[in-house]
């Protein structure tokens, strides 16, 4: 599932309910997008590491500033999805 979690100049932040990767560590994936002429620029990246994993469209200002964003957000991003997840979400937390 996908949680919205803001609009601002045009670009749009969703993210994910927590995951588990194969090693038991949870992440959430952050995806960005702004429209374009052909479709949408966007940025895929996750918490807790904050690495590009995939982006097109964005400036390398745009990329790090996009990931400060998400830095500095990072907390009520897990709080939302750790409370969505109590909430019976227990699905989401094991992809």
């Amino acid at each position: 599932m996908k949680n919205f979690f803001s609009e601002m100049n045009d670009i749009t932040t969703t993210f994910s309910d927590i995951r588990q990767n194969c090693d038991g560590m949870e992440y959430i994936k952050i995806y960005f997008e702004r429209p374009n002429e052909n479709g949408f620029d966007f940025l895929e990246s996750s918490l807790p590491s904050l690495s590009v994993k995939s982006s097109f469209g964005f400036n390398q200002i745009e990329l790090q500033n996009l990931l400060d964003y998400a830095r500095a957000n990072a907390y009520l991003m897990w709080d939302i999805a750790r409370e969505h997840q109590m909430e019976g979400n227990c699905i989401a937390a094991s992809r």
